[in-house]
């Protein structure tokens, strides 16, 4: 990004890259909103192949715990609270209904901090 945008004449308004709690790429995150930039999640909930380990974490699922959620949940407000935007794809209309069920709930530091302990830079596609 820092040499594509001197670059173009019209900045991008919004830039798709893979985020999930095992690849937060914090520092591209901070980047791009720096350039007041939308951020939108690839893989929001790990990609496919990749989901099952991470709606199974004990840390996410002691979290969903607390707050009577899932994991799931708990996954699309952590990228909500970091102002990613995340679309999680689905034709399951309970599914659907749970996806938005997010907003009576708050992650609080120490939640965060916890899902910031998790990240292992583990990129699940190569585009």
């Amino acid at each position: 990004m820092s040499e594509f945008l001197p670059k173009v004449s019209v900045k991008p308004v919004l830039v798709q890259n893979e985020i999930h709690p095992y690849y937060q790429d914090t520092e591209v995150i901070d980047f791009i909103h720096g350039n007041g930039i939308v951020v939108q999640a690839w893989y929001p909930l790990g990609g496919r192949g990749y989901q099952k380990e991470l709606l199974n974490d004990p840390v996410l699922a002691d979290i969903a715990k607390k707050h009577g959620k899932t994991i799931v949940q708990v996954i699309l407000r952590w990228h909500l609270q970091r102002n990613v935007v995340a679309i999680p794809g689905s034709s399951n209309q309970a599914h659907i209904a749970e996806n938005h069920d997010i907003f009576d709930f708050e992650l609080s530091a120490e939640d965060m901090g916890r899902i910031a302990s998790l990240n292992r830079d583990e990129k699940h596609d190569w585009y």
